[in-house]
């Protein structure tokens, strides 16, 4: 196995006071995140920081330059890890991810990020088309609540509803297991 870390959009469009798509337990989601980054960082391992920028100049999330696209500030790009932008839900989408990916012998990307069902769903389908084994580390992602048939499904049930489909693409684990999956 040879893993890499893939930190999905964790920018401030998602947290107080910037955001405007504020999830559930981005906060917990987020410091699992800095549990696998000393975890990722102290093996050695190679990083990939993804954040999301709109292509419309007028959307009113991820605009290039705003507040709201701009990383979580308890978050950094280290020498050596590498910074992605990308324009789509799956980080493989018109990015040097893969050639990256390739390039480093990485064959287990390790998912984490926001949000769940949308972003970190994709990449996770996406690098299993492409042959590599994700883990997709559970509570190191979080969702928002989702209007649905005149109500509005609560976030936690589809977090819950994306890690049990994630298991068809992936091995699902939550950060201690991951780390220990990673130290295997």
């Amino acid at each position: 196995m040879q893993p890499a870390l893939l930190v999905i959009d964790a920018q401030q469009e998602y947290f107080r006071p910037h955001g405007r798509w504020v999830v559930t337990g981005g906060e917990e989601a987020l410091a699992q995140i800095e549990t696998l980054l000393a975890a990722f960082r102290g093996e050695g391992l190679p990083v990939f920081h993804i954040v999301h920028e709109a292509l419309d100049p007028q959307s009113p999330v991820f605009r290039a330059g705003s507040e709201g696209q701009k990383m979580h500030p308890a978050l950094s790009v280290q020498p050596g890890e590498h910074l992605i932008k990308k324009h789509f839900p799956g980080s493989f989408t018109e990015t040097p991810l893969a050639a990256y990916l390739r390039r480093a012998g990485v064959d287990t990307p390790f998912i984490t990020g926001f949000m769940t069902h949308v972003c970190c769903d994709t990449t996770t389908r996406q690098a299993a088309e492409r042959g590599l084994h994700p883990v997709f580390v559970s509570d190191a992602t979080a969702t928002r609540g989702r209007p649905f048939a005149g109500e509005i499904v609560p976030a936690p049930d589809i977090q819950r509803a994306t890690c049990a489909a994630m298991g068809d693409f992936a091995e699902v684990l939550a950060t201690q297991d991951a780390i220990l999956r990673l130290r295997s």
